[in-house]
């Protein structure tokens, strides 16, 4: 779903501005912005869900205006609605995975079907997918790498040479995650629902097949949705529980070191966790909706170095409302090796005199330290 892949074969620097704490794993600190607005106001989105980028002069964002699926589409200068050949229209598009600039899938859906495409850097294709479309988890998880795109939902499916191969899984199992580091090695999320009499899993995918690895002990209640794997061996799972008698929510992350899940949460508090992405150095990057406040709620993006996290704050549109809910964030990824990042979702406006409020897509991108 989130394309991070080429920051696991370069070492890169994401030098935003910002205080980081030596304190423990528990340790936090505000910080200065380090996020500039690409688009807001009025454009051809309301909402993305999904954004991926090989290189920094191209990118994908998908999602909706109104009942219209959108794909944004970055130049190097600006990002607009992407008017290739081959789109067929459907009601959302919820994932993007570009391996590069002339190989990208995306997916959406559209009442009771749904729908996979390939762009080849001269038009956009549909290709035959397959699995029973389930309407009550449309947002289907898409991870491409060179040579393999891996899909999700209610069983496991891998699709190369232009053949699909689909691992079934236990009765209402569903993959909300997979981050992929090649083509025969990834890991997914998802969990044994429902949430609440349910737990999560986690599956490696070794080239022939998937594996169960031991449940992450995550709190009762809490819904795995994300997912982040690292060449070193750890893997990361994240998700959010719904806050007891009507309270905020309360999100978790829990690192694999190959024997062992550690709870490496730390001050991650009343938010509801939308993405995980790897920084390319071993850390994270963690974004969504914050709740800490009932009467307001910023962008935002956490970062994790391994031992420490920090809460960045990022730039706020001209025309949102200040309100909670003002502003989500639904991904997060790396503009492919340059070491920065893009970050996509919504935010609404204040309340007009009859009492209408508008959404707005919201993209952002991390800046450097000047």
């Amino acid at each position: 779903m989130r394309s991070r892949h080429a920051l696991r074969t370069t070492t890169v620097s994401l030098a935003l501005a910002a205080a980081l704490l030596t304190a423990g794993a528990t340790g936090a600190a505000a910080t200065t912005p380090g996020w500039e607005l690409s688009l807001s106001g009025d454009s051809a989105a309301e909402s993305l869900m999904s954004v991926s980028a090989p290189d920094a002069d191209h990118a994908w964002a998908v999602g909706r205006q109104g009942m219209r699926g959108v794909i944004m589409r970055w130049d190097g200068r600006s990002w607009q609605a992407d008017t290739t050949p081959g789109l067929p229209a459907v009601w959302q598009w919820s994932a993007v995975s570009a391996v590069a600039a002339d190989d990208v899938w995306a997916y959406g859906s559209d009442g009771d079907s749904q729908t996979l495409v390939h762009y080849d850097g001269e038009r956009w294709s549909t290709v035959p997918t397959t699995g029973a479309f389930d309407r009550t988890w449309p947002e289907v998880p898409l991870d491409a790498v060179p040579g393999r795109l891996f899909k999700g939902g209610d069983a496991l499916y891998t699709y190369a040479d232009g053949a699909w191969q689909t691992f079934e899984l236990p009765p209402r199992v569903d993959i909300r995650d997979i981050d992929a580091l090649s083509a025969d090695d990834a890991y997914a999320t998802g969990m044994q629902y429902p949430v609440k009499d349910g737990h999560p899993v986690v599956y490696h995918w070794d080239g022939t097949t998937w594996t169960l690895l031991p449940q992450p002990p995550l709190n009762q209640g809490t819904d795995a949705t994300e997912i982040v794997a690292e060449p070193s061996g750890s893997v990361y799972v994240g998700g959010w529980a719904a806050g007891a008698d009507a309270g905020p929510p309360v999100p978790a992350v829990l690192r694999w070191n190959g024997t062992a899940w550690q709870d490496v949460t730390g001050p991650l508090t009343s938010m509801y966790l939308e993405s995980l992405s790897s920084d390319g150095k071993g850390g994270l990057y963690a974004t969504g909706s914050d709740k800490s406040d009932d009467v307001r709620s910023d962008p935002f993006v956490w970062h994790y170095d391994g031992s420490t996290w920090t809460k960045q704050a990022a730039a706020l549109a001209p025309d949102a409302e200040t309100r909670w809910p003002s502003y989500a964030f639904h991904d997060l990824a790396p503009a492919g090796n340059t070491g920065t990042f893009w970050a996509v979702g919504d935010y609404s406006t204040p309340m007009d005199s009859h009492g209408d409020t508008e959404i707005h897509a919201l993209i952002e991108r991390s800046t450097p330290e000047s």
